[in-house]
Formats: structure tokens, C-alpha cells, sequence
């Protein structure tokens, strides 16, 4: 990180009493330069201005600081038990509203929104402001508000999320690319990267209703179905699955079953931050069971495959970019 990048994360953690006595150490060693005591001075000018405008919630104060003082700051989220300690995840927040109180009017408490953004190569997961758990699989963002409405609480994915709602009786809403999933109380796993062209969602348990982006109802399905929509939201596609190969994610491990070395490609691809090329359909096409740890290196992942499989392998180290990796039909008998 960089020294300035860390001086603004300790000064904020300073102001908010966040700070351990090893990082209230760093930071006065900091504040001996004189244009870090003058920023210091005007974080601090800005806080309290905060602190008298319309008040936040307590939970997303920290969030809105972040956008006021006009920085973006790394900031530390647990990963998975199976994935690495930390990751950098980018935290966006922003104002959704007006946060002055002007002599004329009273306005009412604004939404704050944060945007989660998971790099490609890692996950992460939160617990929103209702109670409901949400893991976050790589290159995933998701926007979700400080606080909930009383009619319906709504979050915006483009990526992949596995879901578990916090029963109420105010409607839970992900809103999607080009539809939307409606529950009270469920869990289900969503995959809808904007970059596709359809959206999937896995219902585990309880009741989800699809709608349209204007809130009309499409369909709706039950436990243990997964469903299919495409972005012009014809040719929806019901089929009943084993919902393990579509959860085993958060666990930090993904199970195959007789599917298409293409799409498991693309998914390693996401996990792994790599890049996958086939130079026929006929290796696109070739089936894979299996099981695939986070945890272990990519270049043994695949390598099992090259021998399970009869493809030859072409990996190709990028310094500073993605690895390349070519696959390819073996015409010699395994």
C-alpha cells in the first residue's frame, strides 16, 4: 500500500477509534511530516462538519466518510475459510441523497450506498444491515444500501452471490442486469455477470419469484431448481439440478459433474485469474467429474486435468498479466 493510501485508512481509523496501539504508532510517526498534520487537519474539519448535518446511520458513517473526504481507500475483508486470509477489496460509497439540513426544511434520512467489488481471483463475504449473509465469488460487485426500507429491502449484484436471507416480512429484491429476484426468507445462489448474456439463479430452499426490472412477475420456482433467464427474457429455461455443484463455491471448492471442460474453463478462469484458450470444439467439448480446491496451486489443477483428460496443455507465465493457458486435443493414445 501506499504511504499516502495508508495514511488516509489510519487517519480514518483514528477518527473513529479503529485503530490498534501498533497502528496508532505508525500513524504519529506520520503525522511528523507537515502536510500529513495539515490533512489530518482537514479530515478532522470535515468529520465534525458531518457529525452536525443530517445524521446517518451508525453502521455506514464510516462508508460515507470515505466519499466525503474524496479518497478511495483498500480497505481489509475476510475471505472464506478455504480462501487467503485477506484480500484488498474496493470499497466504493457514495451519497445517495442530500446530507445538509437546510434552515427551510427538514429532509429525511438518505440512503447511503457501498459498492463491494471483488477482484478476479478471490471471494469474499458480508452480512448486510438486515441479518442476511451474502458470499461473493471473484470479479463480483455489489451495491447495497446503509439501511433497509419498511416495503422492500434491495441490493444490485452483476456477478455471482450466493444468498441467505434474513427472513421478514419486507420483500428482499436482487436486482439484476435485466430481471430481478424477489424472496421473503430463502437462500439461493445467483450468476449473472454483466458481460453474459443470461442470467442463473439456483433456488437451495424457501420460495423465489423472477420479475421483470419493471417488477412484473415472470415465473416463479421451488427448492432444488434452477432457472435459466436470457437477457431478451425468452426461452426461459426450469430444470431440477444437484444444488451442491452450485453452493460448493463458498466452501472454497467447486464440484463437477460430466460438464463441459468449456465452462469449466470459464469458471477457473474467474477463480483463478488466468486466461483459458481451446484451439478446437472437440476439446471444448469433452466431459470432467470432479472437485477443484481454491486452495491449491492453478498449475496443479491443471495438470490433473491434462491427465484425466486426453488434451495437451500449453501454459504460458505473464509477468504482470494473466497466465495463458492453450488446450488442446492429444492425438497420441493416452
Amino acid at each position: 500500500m501506499k504511504e499516502q493510501d495508508k495514511f488516509w485508512e489510519l487517519s480514518t481509523g483514528k477518527i473513529f477509534k479503529e485503530l490498534n496501539p501498533e497502528e496508532e504508532k505508525i500513524l504519529n510517526q506520520l503525522l511528523k511530516e507537515k502536510e500529513n498534520q495539515k490533512t489530518f487537519a482537514e479530515i478532522e474539519k470535515i468529520h465534525r462538519g458531518l457529525k452536525k448535518s443530517l445524521p446517518l446511520q451508525s453502521a455506514s458513517q464510516s462508508r460515507s466518510w470515505e466519499k466525503v473526504s474524496g479518497h478511495f481507500k483498500l480497505r481489509k475483508v475476510h475471505l472464506l475459510k478455504s480462501a487467503l486470509k485477506y484480500a484488498a477489496i474496493l470499497i466504493v460509497a457514495f451519497l445517495a441523497g442530500v446530507l445538509i439540513k437546510t434552515n427551510l426544511t427538514s429532509q429525511p434520512t438518505p440512503l447511503v450506498y457501498a459498492e463491494l467489488k471483488v477482484p478476479l481471483g478471490q471471494m469474499s463475504e458480508i452480512t448486510l444491515y438486515d441479518g442476511t449473509h451474502v458470499w461473493l465469488n471473484s470479479g463480483t460487485t455489489l451495491k447495497y444500501p446503509n439501511s433497509f426500507g419498511t416495503e422492500s429491502r434491495e441490493v444490485f449484484l452483476n456477478g455471482e452471490a450466493f444468498f441467505n436471507v434474513k427472513p421478514s416480512d419486507i420483500p428482499f429484491k436482487v436486482k439484476l442486469k435485466k430481471s430481478e429476484i424477489e424472496v421473503l426468507g430463502t437462500s439461493f445462489n445467483v450468476v449473472s455477470y454483466a458481460e453474459e448474456r443470461s442470467s442463473q439463479i439456483t433456488l437451495i430452499e424457501g420460495a423465489v419469484r423472477i420479475n421483470s426490472v419493471t417488477g412484473k412477475e415472470i415465473t416463479r420456482i421451488k427448492p432444488k431448481e434452477q432457472i435459466t433467464i436470457p437477457d431478451e427474457l425468452e426461452n426461459i429455461k426450469i430444470k431440477k439440478v444437484n444444488t451442491d455443484f452450485y453452493t460448493s463455491w463458498t466452501e472454497g471448492k467447486i464440484e463437477f459433474d460430466e460438464e463441459r471442460l468449456f465452462d469449466i474453463a470459464f469458471r477457473l478462469e474467474r477463480w483463478y485469474n488466468v486466461e483459458i484458450n481451446f484451439t478446437s470444439a472437440e476439446a471444448e467439448d469433452l466431459r470432467f467429474s470432479g472437485t477443484v480446491l481454491k486452495n491449491k496451486p492453478f498449475d496443479q489443477i491443471i495438470k490433473a486435468i491434462g491427465i484425466l483428460l486426453p488434451v495437451k496443455i500449453k501454459y504460458q507465465n505473464k509477468l504482470g498479466e494473466k497466465d495463458i493457458i492453450t488446450i488442446s486435443i492429444n492425438d497420441k493414445p493416452m
